[in-house]
């Protein structure tokens, strides 16, 4: 008949049609985008749409292809020692400081030492006054035995790598232009070695000790030389030496 309705199969092909219409005007740009390059299209059942240039997969198929080579290794040129006050930096030669605060400062270094040789002094002349000679002669054996307990041997330890840090700065250029040295703060033992806490002075800086690291393992008895700067003070710094 003429004046027949429409089937229900009519109105799921014009709902295709619309769907179809729709799907190619939102893709319209992307697809035009990924044609003029040369990209594959693949469509999904939701009408989504994802895009794939070929020449990656040519790439990655002619890398597991081919065999892999050997990148040469280039070493870094070796370090040359060059002549002047340091390795591998030339440091301006610092005069030692003079004056009552270099008289304090050496005072302060070798204090440990004077309290010592203070107190057996003492302890000597109080013995022979009381007991004779063979107080003196009991007081030197304590001394001696004591020298076998392992604390007493590294605070031993601590004292000479002290100094012969101290020495090297001497020696050396790890000074302020006034030839004032870095304050030792403290220097305490740590396995393998031992650490020491430094204060720069004004002058100063933790490259300045970097520069004079193969003079700091040889003056000092060790393998390895390691400095740490602290997080927040930039003046401070800890400086380990390990022995192996």
């Amino acid at each position: 008949m003429n004046d027949a309705t429409r089937g229900a199969g009519d109105r799921k092909g014009g709902w295709r049609r619309l769907a179809v219409a729709v799907n190619r005007w939102f893709w319209r740009r992307p697809n035009g985008f990924a044609k003029e390059h040369g990209w594959e299209i693949d469509r999904s059942a939701w009408g989504g749409r994802t895009y794939r240039d070929p020449r990656f997969e040519q790439r990655k198929k002619e890398i597991l292809e081919s065999p892999p080579q050997d990148e040469p290794v280039t070493e870094p040129p070796p370090r040359k020692f060059s002549p002047g006050d340091g390795f591998p930096r030339k440091h301006p030669k610092i005069a030692r400081a003079h004056g009552p605060a270099a008289v304090m400062g050496l005072a302060w270094r070798w204090r440990s030492e004077a309290a010592l040789a203070g107190t057996v002094t003492l302890l000597v002349w109080q013995g022979v006054a009381w007991q004779g000679p063979v107080a003196a002669l009991l007081l030197a054996g304590a001394v001696l035995a004591g020298g076998a307990i392992p604390a007493v041997r590294r605070a031993a330890g601590r004292l000479v790598v002290r100094h012969r840090f101290q020495g090297l700065c001497l020696r050396t250029s790890m000074r302020t232009p006034e030839g004032r040295l870095p304050l030792v703060i403290r220097t305490q033992s740590i396995p393998g070695g031992t650490a020491i806490v430094i204060w720069c002075r004004s002058g100063m800086s933790p490259e300045l000790f970097e520069d004079y690291i193969p003079e700091i393992r040889v003056a000092c008895f060790v393998k390895e030389v390691t400095l740490h700067r602290h997080p927040h003070w930039a003046h401070l710094l800890t400086i380990e030496l390990r022995r192996a």
